[in-house]
């Protein structure tokens, strides 16, 4: 599994990178609920860095090709690139940034953006409309790998510069998400990013943008680091000199380069949570917190094994119904998760209005598993303990990123019930990049994952079939139901009709599993306590506003 950032790529929800489940929420201590700051000390000073764990290394720091799913991409970005608008930390509503003011046409298919005259980028020139018509140019053009992004551009016809400081977009059809969707594109500058191929430019491993800080170092393999700029246009400034991910794929390796204080900040599985964090020296040195989402809709993180439904051994609901059922789902939530999670059957955050809470999972079940798999026409004609069909043996890969213990023992649980079942269940760990790769490019049985929602749920990326070939429905799941529901959402305004398709939609996918819902978790993070004013926002943590006090800065 992969952890989810608490920084989100805007719009789109997005391959989480690695090893626990997370979803973002406030607290002060390790139960309490709703949003805290950690106490600071005195008054805010620069200085000092921030050193954070990255479990998979990103194949690339461009925030728009399909590879760019590893967390450090997405915070990366975040702090080097900057948007339209800006979504408050807290309160979750989008505010001027780049743009100034905007207005919306009463039919909602004009959006007019009115920027500031005065952002520029690292390199010192002026961030102005063309960059932002030249950013859309860059998704839409279909030579470029930006199918996922692209899909939630399907209804502009058309993006003008009315002036060097104004950008006009035009839509065929209304769309709720459309103010967040062109508003949190991250601007790219076109001198920069205008030449060459986009998908293999040299800038994709040294972005360059209008953010507080500016890409320093990728030492592939080891981190990434970016650096305080100190000619920062905005009125807001960081106060951390550099901020590095440094990436170890293992977990334990990663709590001891934390315990051994070559790092400062780490997700915690829940397994290392109890048993490694409770301790009264880990608690002298490091602040802790744990939340669900705080927000309603945000942040709903859930893991999930994907079924390729391309593949004849996957094609029939009632096999991948059956591997469900040969999984038991609450007793690893309460083993090996601690019951820091809850079990989900869909994609939406469990809490929020959008996810269909009249649902239940399909329940642990070997007998009824193997008694489906039996109808399928799956069954042991050479008594040889593999199922077979048609001559074919049922053999699953099962692809899984490297580096998490927990999920580790998941997937071997699931095997030993798989082969009581008759299925050559197979466990294949994989590097994060080479896993990533045999995904999008839909080679693979099965797969494991965690996705992110961002505030607004639209399932369209990962689930419409026109997302199947190039987007994100790595599964290939193809359903006219569906894709009316996703298609009729999306022009629905009223938020309680489109919970009510939403659950439709919900009930739809329980039915076909063409995932196993694994998994909703609480986000257990932990950080050394030298750093001050640390919120855990609905969004997540926000590092620009991080500061050490000079008499406890390391670097």
């Amino acid at each position: 599994m992969k952890a989810a950032s608490s920084h989100l790529l805007p719009l789109a929800l997005l391959i989480a990178s690695a090893l626990l489940l997370s979803a973002c929420g406030g607290t002060d201590g390790p139960e309490s609920d709703g949003g805290a700051s950690l106490a600071d000390v005195g008054d805010p000073v620069t200085g000092d860095w921030l050193i954070v764990h990255e479990s998979g290394e990103p194949a690339t720091l461009n925030p728009y090709l399909a590879a760019s799913g590893a967390g450090s991409v997405q915070i990366v970005n975040q702090n080097i690139f900057e948007t339209l608008l800006k979504r408050n930390y807290d309160t979750l509503e989008l505010e001027p940034h780049i743009a100034k003011s905007y207005e919306i046409s009463d039919d909602h298919l004009t959006y007019t953006f009115y920027l500031r005259d005065d952002v520029k980028f690292s390199d010192g020139k002026p961030l102005s409309a063309r960059d932002v018509k030249f950013t859309f140019d860059a998704i839409m053009n279909p030579a470029n790998d930006t199918a996922t992004i692209r899909s939630f551009l399907n209804d502009v016809e058309s993006v003008d510069m009315l002036d060097d400081y104004t950008i006009q977009i035009s839509c065929t059809k209304p769309y709720f998400l459309h103010l967040g969707t062109f508003g949190e594109l991250w601007v790219l500058p076109k001198h920069i990013y205008g030449h060459g191929d986009f998908n293999t430019l040299e800038v994709n491993r040294a972005p360059v943008g209008s953010g507080p800080y500016v890409f320093e170092e990728w030492a592939t393999g080891s981190h990434i680091t970016i650096a305080r700029r100190d000619d920062y246009w905005g009125e807001k400034k960081p106060y951390l000199d550099k901020i590095r991910w440094l990436m170890i794929s293992d977990t334990n390796a990663a709590l001891l380069a934390l315990k051994a204080g070559d790092m400062d900040f780490m997700s915690l599985s829940s397994e290392q949570w109890v048993q490694q964090a409770s301790k009264p020296a880990f608690e002298r040195k490091f602040n802790k917190l744990i939340g669900w989402s705080s927000a309603e809709g945000y942040q709903g993180s859930f893991g999930w094994i994907g079924w390729n439904m391309r593949r004849p051994q996957l094609s029939d609901r009632r096999v991948r119904r059956a591997f469900t059922m040969l999984l038991d789902r609450q007793t690893i939530v309460e083993t090996l998760l601690y019951n820091y999670g809850r079990v989900v059957t869909g994609p939406d955050f469990p809490d929020s209005p959008e996810y269909n809470k009249e649902i239940e999972p399909w329940a642990y079940d070997p007998a009824r598993a193997r008694a489906l798999l039996d109808e399928a026409g799956w069954k042991d004609t050479n008594s040889d303990g593999i199922r077979d069909k048609d001559g074919i043996d049922l053999k699953v890969e099962f692809l899984m990123p490297s580096g998490s213990s927990t999920y580790e023992r998941i997937a071997t649980v699931f095997k030993e019930q798989m082969d009581k079942a008759g299925v050559d269940f197979r466990i294949k760990p994989l590097e994060w990049a080479t896993f990533l790769e045999s995904v999008t490019k839909r080679d693979f049985d099965a797969c494991t994952m965690a996705w992110v929602s961002s505030a607004e749920s639209d399932n369209y990326q990962i689930w419409h079939s026109s997302q199947s070939e190039k987007g994100s429905n790595y599964v290939g799941f193809v359903n006219d139901e569906v894709d009316k529901i996703l298609e009729d959402a999306r022009l629905e305004f009223d938020a309680g009709k489109r919970a009510k398709m939403y659950h439709r939609f919900h009930e739809i996918l329980h039915e076909e599993q063409p995932y196993t819902f694994l998994f909703n978790g609480q986000r257990k993070v932990a950080m050394d306590k030298r750093f001050q004013n640390v919120t855990f926002y609905p969004l997540g943590f926000d590092f620009q506003e991080w500061w050490v006090p000079k008499d406890r800065q390391k670097y």
